[in-house]
């Protein structure tokens, strides 16, 4: 029998109310028809600057959150993934890409989450579970995702 009290969280559950979107400020949907992805390489990073000031207030804060990242940051700036992890923060998912599910196809999609999970699985040492959809673009018309999000892990 479990000793814990109704409504108590397991001991090694992620309760964390507080969330990251790892990505840079070219990454966000409304710069797609602005910034060729081809030019992403190009382009200033603020990503890293920016995620350790937010662990470093964390870490002042005592607080622990969920970083949402992006496989196309984790394979440039894995050393950002992984501080990110050693400082004991969940590494969830925000797609390889950053692309609008909507604008997919069901096979792209399931590449694109696929090679985000392997990229920040390899990198951060542990398991991802999570997955926030960019743009929050899970709509009714593409709850087809939910399914392969499940089949994906």
């Amino acid at each position: 029998m479990n000793s814990q009290s109704a409504g108590e969280a397991p001991p090694d559950a992620i309760v964390n109310a507080m969330t990251v979107d790892v990505e840079d400020y070219f990454h966000v949907s409304v710069f797609d028809g602005l910034i060729s992805r081809d030019k992403w390489e190009t382009l200033e990073s603020r990503v890293c600057r920016n995620t350790d000031r937010l662990l470093s207030i964390f870490d002042d804060a005592g607080v622990k959150a969920t970083f949402f990242v992006l496989g196309w940051v984790a394979e440039r700036f894995g050393d950002l993934v992984l501080r990110i992890a050693n400082q004991g923060h969940e590494i969830a998912s925000h797609g390889y890409a950053h692309r609008l599910i909507y604008d997919q196809t069901p096979a792209a999609f399931r590449d694109d989450v696929r090679r985000a999970k392997l990229i920040l699985e390899d990198v951060s040492q542990q398991r991802v579970n999570g997955f926030r959809a960019p743009s929050y673009s899970v709509t009714p018309r593409t709850l087809w995702a939910i399914d392969i999000l499940i089949e994906e892990g």
